[in-house]
């Protein structure tokens, strides 16, 4: 007799698999009504989580997947040497699978992970807004997830992420401390959680130091030809900022030459802050105070939680929610930034 799968549970009612299994797992976004309806069928058919496939393929796999968003400079390299250091000596192999920004990719990249057996997948996704056919995927794979850097909120995986909100809090509130009043930032692609993070950190921050908040004074980039034409906008005003919060390396890349050619004193006039990996700072004259988001450190600790789920098998049990890590980040000062001590009056 063929087992009852939570797919079989999905055609017979008419919605999509990943509701029954959140309902299976008594998710809150899942109403009372349809989580009786569907556990009730559920006992019809006499469904059962088939923990020893899941068992059996942590024991066969020694591949995990990879899929992220894109590879640039920026950020990912670091990430996939830390997951790749821990996977190595946990006796692991990865399938790296860039989704360039496309959500069809990104789909068709979970299927090749299940073609694959794959004993788990690590994941960021794309910027792209996520359909129920995405997460199913995911679903149906049943081996364990964790995403890191862009994630979804309320999903029932395991998450490593930078306190965004408050990196961009640290970073506005360290311009005002050294004596900055008017404050601008450039940030990437509006619809991310990132983005959406680091700029109410941004905000909060004026707004709690009794400064006046403008929108005019914020800009969104995707890229760093973007931004550096973002920079020369912000510049070319009257007054022009005194302070400028980059969210990414690849923002301050392409912005800090265009601040550079307004002929403004670096730190004296204006002074400039980002969020970095840590590396791209140094290399860039001035050289830029940054909060350190390392890479590095959330391949390592994603990796690591992914060992933990495939040795424990936690991500099995029917309430499982996932686990959220949150990294502090560290204030780095260089060039672009007054000394606080020196601060007039």
């Amino acid at each position: 007799m063929k087992r009852t799968t939570i797919k079989d549970i999905a055609q017979q009612l008419g919605i999509n698999p990943s509701t029954v299994s959140r309902a299976l797992k008594d998710h809150p976004d899942i109403g009372l009504a349809l989580r009786t309806e569907i556990k009730k069928l559920a006992d019809q058919l006499h469904y059962r989580p088939n923990h020893m496939a899941v068992y059996l393929r942590q024991q066969s796999s020694r591949l995990i997947g990879l899929i992220i968003p894109e590879v640039t400079m920026f950020f990912y390299p670091s990430v996939i040497k830390g997951i790749q250091n821990v996977l190595h000596d946990g006796g692991y192999n990865l399938i790296m699978l860039p989704s360039n920004e496309s959500l069809e990719r990104e789909i068709e990249n979970i299927h090749i992970c299940s073609e694959n057996d794959v004993a788990g997948i690590m994941l960021a996704f794309s910027r792209y807004r996520h359909t129920a056919e995405h997460l199913s995927a995911l679903e149906e794979i049943g081996a364990p997830v964790v995403m890191f850097d862009k994630i979804i909120d309320d999903l029932p995986y395991d998450a490593i992420v930078l306190e965004d909100f408050q990196s961009a809090y640290v970073a506005v509130k360290h311009l005002i401390s050294t004596g900055c009043k008017r404050i601008a930032g450039i940030f990437g692609n509006q619809e991310l959680r990132i983005t959406q993070l680091r700029l109410e950190g941004f905000r909060q921050a004026i707004t709690d130091s009794g400064l006046i908040y403008n929108e005019a004074d914020v800009y969104f980039a995707d890229s760093s030809f973007e931004a550096e034409q973002s920079a020369g906008s912000m510049m070319a005003k009257s007054p022009p900022p005194d302070g400028i919060f980059a969210m990414t390396d690849e923002i301050i890349i392409g912005s800090l030459p265009s601040i550079v050619r307004s002929g403004k004193k670096i730190p004296e006039e204006c002074s400039v802050i980002c969020i970095s990996d840590g590396f791209l700072p140094y290399c860039l004259y001035p050289k830029v105070t940054f909060l350190h988001h390392d890479g590095y450190e959330v391949g390592k600790l994603a990796a690591q939680r992914m060992l933990q789920l495939i040795e424990t098998g936690q991500f099995t049990g029917e309430n499982y929610k996932g686990e959220v890590t949150m990294l502090k980040p560290l204030l780095i000062e260089l060039d672009t930034t007054r000394k606080v001590e020196n601060v007039e009056g």
